[in-house]
């Protein structure tokens, strides 16, 4: 009787993630609808909050770790946006040194240095139209922040060695791995360029943070590797999934999407398990300063289901509670999806 309830909860769950995951429409600039997958209430207000400046002209400021989908979702704003049939350029900020990083994003006239033997346009002009998207924008040097917050300001810029100002019509979306508002208290990163630049903030939750996303995300990916690969798909085992739940993803969606591509390489058959995900073995631990006991809690729960794959009367054993305790933790974090799949796959396990 309890197995049927909490199997009838599961369905429930999984028919309410695949709901709240609604397909993206395709734009102009593609953006891998994968990438753009999410149920959890995070992403959500992540999507929404894109929609809503995408019709505008703001000033847009993407701020979340490394791998969380900065560029996707600017290019979500771009490709929903009026300006979607221009152009979308990217410059990463912490890849050029200062003076290299001047002549990518106005260019360079020819004389303007030596080696320039020719003229150049830079990134702005070449977005014209469209959207600049300023990567790791808090890597920018002081110098480069002042001319950046000129052209901003004038809506005009120079070509390295050039004389005649240049109308912009560019939208910038900027984007930091870093706490801006912490960098401008610091002192490297211009107070006034700060608030030109942080019309409209979207912060990107980490992937340890959308726990409901992480077999949506993985189960997408699997989708798309086949298609793109001509493979038949594959699928998660319950210890497969257990361990990715268990995961803390200091990676993110980008470390998902890592090992789940490495995984559908190496496994044979139709599933993959355990043995075939390349995480990283140690004790996962909650972000630095974290004091979140839920957080602490549901960590031993995924971890205890990753060590007996899936098997939820040992998991419970270990853990020192009862099976009724564990489903209330489940329903509680999210984590009935483990579960569900667990049985589908022992079903088709039986039945070979």
């Amino acid at each position: 009787m309890e197995a049927d309830v909490t199997h009838n909860v599961l369905d429930r769950v999984r028919d309410d993630a695949h709901r709240g995951s609604r397909p993206i429409p395709q734009t102009h600039e593609s953006v891998p609808p994968a990438m753009l997958i999410g149920a959890s209430p995070q992403w959500r207000a992540v999507l929404k909050r894109a929609r809503q400046v995408a019709a505008t002209e703001a000033t847009t400021c993407l701020q979340g770790e490394s791998g969380t989908g900065k560029e996707v979702v600017a290019r979500f704003i771009h490709g929903t946006s009026p300006r979607r049939r221009g152009p979308f350029m990217a410059i990463n900020c912490a890849a050029l040194p200062e003076t290299l990083l001047e002549s990518e994003l106005f260019g360079f006239e020819r004389g303007a240095f030596t080696g320039a033997q020719q003229m150049k346009p830079g990134q702005m002009e070449l977005a014209h139209g469209g959207v600049l998207f300023l990567d790791e924008v808090t890597e920018m040097p002081l110098t480069a922040q002042a001319k950046l917050l000129r052209v901003l300001q004038e809506r005009e810029f120079l070509r390295l060695g050039g004389m005649r100002p240049i109308k912009m019509n560019v939208r910038v979306i900027a984007a930091t791995n870093q706490d801006l508002f912490s960098a401008v208290a610091r002192g490297t990163f211009r107070q006034d360029l700060y608030y030109r630049i942080n019309v409209f903030d979207i912060r990107l939750p980490p992937l340890r943070e959308r726990d409901q996303d992480i077999l949506l995300l993985a189960s997408s990916f699997l989708e798309n590797l086949a298609r793109t690969n001509g493979c038949p798909s594959v699928q998660l085992t319950s210890g497969a999934e257990a361990a990715l739940l268990a995961h803390s993803w200091p990676g993110n969606v980008r470390e998902l999407h890592n090992v789940i591509e490495r995984a559908s390489i190496v496994c044979e058959g139709p599933f993959i398990d355990t043995e075939h995900l390349s995480l990283a073995v140690r004790e996962e631990m909650p972000p630095p300063g974290t004091t979140n006991l839920g957080l602490l809690e549901r960590q031993a729960i995924t971890r205890a289901l990753c060590q007996v794959g899936g098997n939820k009367a040992k998991a419970a054993t270990q853990l020192g509670i009862s099976r009724t305790q564990l489903y209330s933790r489940l329903r509680k974090y999210g984590l009935q999806s483990a579960d569900r799949v667990a049985s589908d796959h022992c079903s088709s396990r039986q039945g070979q």
